[in-house]
């Protein structure tokens, strides 16, 4: 038997030394290319994944075969290509697993433990199918445990790898010492995998198989070379085209971003221009209220108290039709403003707590004239089970009302209209309220029901409709319905009329009474019989079913003739000349009107005890005398709020137990407490004096006490002297303004204790305005033009418990030269009224035409525009058009801050005004002179 021969060898340490430096470009390689399949996406990605598979397994198999080539044996070696190729193919595919798993969004340990797995498998199978390919007179033996330990490293080895790579992938520069001293323990523990799998083997001596040599190659020395040199030629290509490839990708990156910052940039710009315009839009729409409003304070203010003065017929009719316009007017331009703010989004609801019925009620109080001219019943109804206190914007909720019920009133031509209240859904801490504003007009087509709900949509578009407007108010109210979480619609037949619906949710007061009406009396109601006439079917169930549930009891009669007869009945059947203790009766009634009716009561009854109390839709002139002639204790007008007429009801049978005598009650005395102050001493702050004569005027028709300061500093001082009950201040004065002069007021007041109540009065209309006045302490906002309904509204809140009620703002403003006939007209030929606005005038524009050439003289931009403001409203007010014109002039000279022909314009305003004085003078010779 033959002696078995070992077959021993030596390294090559040059070689060894050239497989490791092979193991670390691979290494360093592998880093950079993780980082560019992660960067890359779509078909890059799969080209920078398959190409640096293929860099990286060659890298990989090169160090393997050197490696392999650094073990000298004494015998020749060749290797089967085939296999040798195998052996390469096994590196490739580990090496792009490798890859694959590196370049996720995220890597678990556990999915780094199964990747490693199999690339160090792969390593193995590509490290022992390489010894597999050598074929040399030699047979190979190894040592199992050797074996293994070289598996277990690969897998170790390839799960350091893969961490390591993992985490230093998104580095974008090409050098860095975190990354070198990775690529180092990582190309040092490659080698120490393969060394150890060449120590698991032994060759003893065979004789070598012909058959084998079938694909064997012998590898020169220079082969060798070119192996290593296109290894690290391909690495180094891989490795460049990396770098460049990551350098374009920065530069793509910084270009990308730049182009974001640039459209940020012009977002921003845009955002800012937008900001600008609609700041710009803003102011111009304020200024445009401002100055619409100011001499829309003068038309209305001065109609109002035109109206109540003795007229002709032909006078009458002129006045109406000039209220008629500017309040159309104000109409237009509160639905324009309102849509503009809403559509900004301008808009905030209130969150205070309020009286349902006040608020109801109080709004069908400014439509109730309008309604009784077209002789239209306006009638109210809130559900017993509505909680009269709750809390919401009762501004907003007003404004919604009034938009469906002007419109009512608007549409329909005879009939009624009618607004309910009840309760949809009572919850712990809201109430759904659902109201229902129904009329008799003429309808709506069915397919307009949605789009009336549009801007600007109307269901008659034609040039030739009928009714105008702006086609806003629905618009307006659809949006401000769902700011209050509720939904609107409306139901409509032609012909037969129209009803609009809307639900709001409400919270529940935080207070136990949002407002106190006025105070009931003491007499008690429970018991008391009544009888009800009136031709209205729906006012009869409303006027019952209230009377019902303050527990009187009712009897009604759809006519006069009825309740004649129905009286005539129960005092037979009573045997009693007082079958009923209170009698209530409706004016306007066909056939026999309420004053008919009470004068045949009075004649067939002769002594009739019966208290009577009349409601009517519109007064006329006469009518209280009338009402004296025929003992009817109150004479109040519709629609009537329920605490009013419970309150007028137990005024009227407290005056008839005690035999009392009393003038007639009416909706003016009604308000009036019995031991209570009847006036207010009120200190009105206006610069303006034609809009101080409007004001006084108003307030001391109510009899109220007013005393006057023109400015802020002036009301200061006032404020020191005396006591005030209200003091109401406009916005917009010299030396100092009303924001500034209720702010001192509001400093002093925090040593005192006191709190003066302030009410703003401005031409401001715009969104914040009423923010800015609260915000400066104030405690109601009241608007100009005024209107005397929302000035009573704010008179009386102070009369009875000194209530704040916002509102809103206006101040003077432009027309022609002097025109007797318009100024005498607007004045209803007062002319005693006229020689007090001269004087006013005489006195006052000297002043102003000295303050307008200092401002000139001094280059006193701001003042000049003052000065011109003032003198502008003034003059207009007094119809001298081409004055005014000029002071207008002024004020525009004074806004652009360009004085130049500033002295131009003031000396043709001096010698206007001369002319003006003149023709002042000649309407008023005796008084003015």
């Amino acid at each position: 038997m033959d002696r078995i021969v070992t077959l021993t060898g030596v390294y090559d340490y040059r070689l060894v030394y050239v497989s490791v430096f092979i193991a670390l470009l691979a290494a360093y390689a592998a880093l950079d290319l993780a980082g560019r399949v992660t960067a890359t996406r779509g078909f890059a990605r799969s080209l920078w994944l398959v190409g640096g598979a293929f860099a990286l397994g060659l890298g990989i198999w090169s160090m393997h075969y050197i490696g392999m080539e650094a073990f000298l044996f004494p015998v020749p070696v060749l290797y089967d290509w085939p296999t040798v190729f195998l052996s390469m193919a096994a590196a490739v595919a580990a090496s792009g697993l490798a890859l694959y798993i590196v370049s996720r969004n995220t890597m678990s340990v556990l999915t780094a433990g199964i990747g490693s797995v199999f690339m160090g498998a792969g390593i193995a199978a590509m490290h022992y199918v390489g010894m597999e390919a050598m074929r040399l007179p030699a047979m190979c033996h190894y040592d199992p445990r050797i074996v293994t330990l070289s598996v277990v490293l690969a897998i170790v080895i390839s799960f350091v790898a893969l961490l390591l790579t993992f985490s230093i992938r998104e580095q974008s520069a090409s050098f860095s010492w975190r990354k070198t001293i990775c690529a180092i323990v990582m190309g040092l523990a490659i080698p120490v995998m393969h060394y150890v799998g060449m120590a698991a083997v032994t060759f003893t001596a065979m004789p070598l198989d012909p058959n084998s040599l079938a694909h064997a190659i012998n590898i020169s020395s220079l082969g060798l070379a070119g192996i290593g040199v296109v290894t690290g030629f391909v690495l180094l290509f891989v490795y460049v085209s990396a770098m460049v490839d990551r350098k374009l990708s920065l530069n793509a990156m910084q270009l990308a971003l730049a182009e974001q910052r640039h459209h940020l940039e012009l977002e921003r710009e845009r955002a800012q221009n937008a900001e600008f315009r609609t700041r710009a839009k803003s102011e111009f729409l304020a200024n445009m209220s401002h100055e619409i409003r100011t001499p829309l304070n003068g038309i209305i203010g001065m109609t109002d108290l035109a109206l109540e003065t003795e007229l002709d017929r032909a006078q009458r009719d002129y006045l109406q039709t000039v209220k008629l316009s500017a309040d159309s007017l104000l109409s237009v331009i509160n639905d324009i403003l309102d849509f503009s703010k809403i559509e900004a989004g301008k808009v905030d609801l209130e969150a205070v707590d309020f009286d349902i019925f006040e608020c109801v009620e109080g709004a069908l109080k400014t439509v109730a004239l309008r309604a009784d001219e077209k002789g239209l019943e306006l009638l109210c109804e809130i559900s017993p089970e509505v909680p009269a206190c709750i809390s919401g914007d009762p501004s907003r909720l007003r404004q919604i009302i009034l938009n469906l019920v002007g419109n009512a009133v608007k549409f329909t031509e005879r009939g009624e209209i009618a607004v309910r209240v009840h309760a949809e859904l009572l919850e712990d801490k809201a109430t759904i309220l659902h109201f229902t504003v129904s009329d008799t007009g003429v309808g709506i087509p069915a397919e307009k029901l949605e789009s009336i709900f549009e801007s600007f949509s109307q269901a008659d578009t034609s040039t030739t409709r009928e009714f105008g407007g702006t086609g806003l108010g629905l618009t307006i109210s659809r949006r401000l319905v769902d700011m209050m979480d509720g939904r609107i619609w409306a139901e409509s037949t032609i012909g037969n009329g129209s009803s609009f619906h809307f639900t709001a949710r409400f919270a529940h007061a935080t207070t136990s009474s949002a407002s106190k009406p006025v105070a009931a009396a003491p007499t008690n109601v429970a018991g008391v019989r009544v009888l009800i006439v009136d031709d209205n079917r729906t006012n009869r169930r409303i006027l019952e079913g209230l009377v019902t549930n303050w527990g009187m009891i009712p009897t009604v009669a759809c006519d006069g003739q009825q309740a004649l007869d129905l009286y005539l009945a129960a005092t037979t059947k009573a045997a009693s000349s007082n079958p009923f203790d209170l009698i209530l009766t409706d004016m306007h009634m066909p056939k026999l009107d309420g004053f008919g009716f009470v004068e045949r009561l009075r004649e067939n009854s002769g002594d009739c005890a019966s208290t009577i109390m009349m409601l009517t839709s519109g007064g006329q002139r006469g009518d209280a005398e009338r009402c004296s002639e025929l003992d009817i204790a109150a004479y109040l007008l519709k629609p009537i709020r329920q605490s009013e007429l419970r309150e007028a009801i137990s005024r009227v049978l407290s005056a008839s137990e005690t035999a009392e005598v009393a003038p007639v009650l009416t909706r003016y005395s009604l308000h009036e407490q019995p031991h209570a102050r009847k006036a207010l001493h009120i200190l009105l702050a206006e610069d303006n004096l034609v809009n101080q004569k409007l004001a006084v005027r108003l307030l001391e028709k109510r009899g109220h006490a007013v005393n006057i300061a023109a400015n802020g500093k002036e009301a200061l001082a006032a404020l020191e002297k005396s006591q005030f009950d209200l003091v109401l201040m406009d916005l917009q004065m010299p030396e100092m303004d009303g924001f500034e002069a209720t702010g001192i007021l509001r400093k002093r007041e925090q040593a005192t204790g006191r709190h003066q109540p302030v009410v703003a009065m401005t031409a401001l209309a715009m969104n914040g305005d009423k923010e800015r006045c609260l915000d400066a302490g104030m405690d109601g906002y009241l608007s100009k033009p005024i209107r005397p309904q929302e000035l009573d509204d704010v008179l009386d809140s102070y009369l009875a418990l000194k209530k704040d009620e916002p509102v809103e703002p206006v101040e003077a403003a432009p027309h022609s030269p002097v025109d007797a006939a318009q100024l005498l007209d607007r004045i209803d030929g007062d002319r005693i009224l006229l020689a007090e606005l001269v004087d006013l005038f005489r006195t006052d524009f000297p002043g102003n035409l000295h303050a307008a050439q200092q401002a000139i003289d001094l280059q006193d931009a701001n003042r000049l525009w003052r000065t011109g403001h003032s003198l502008k409203g003034a003059l207009a007010n007094l119809s001298a058009t081409q004055a005014s014109a000029l002071a207008g002039e002024l004020e525009s000279i004074g806004k652009s801050s360009s004085l130049t022909h500033a002295q131009a314009t003031l000396d043709r305003l001096k010698h206007e005004l001369e002319n003006v004085m003149r023709a002042l003078e000649a309407l008023c010779p005796v008084h003015a002179q």
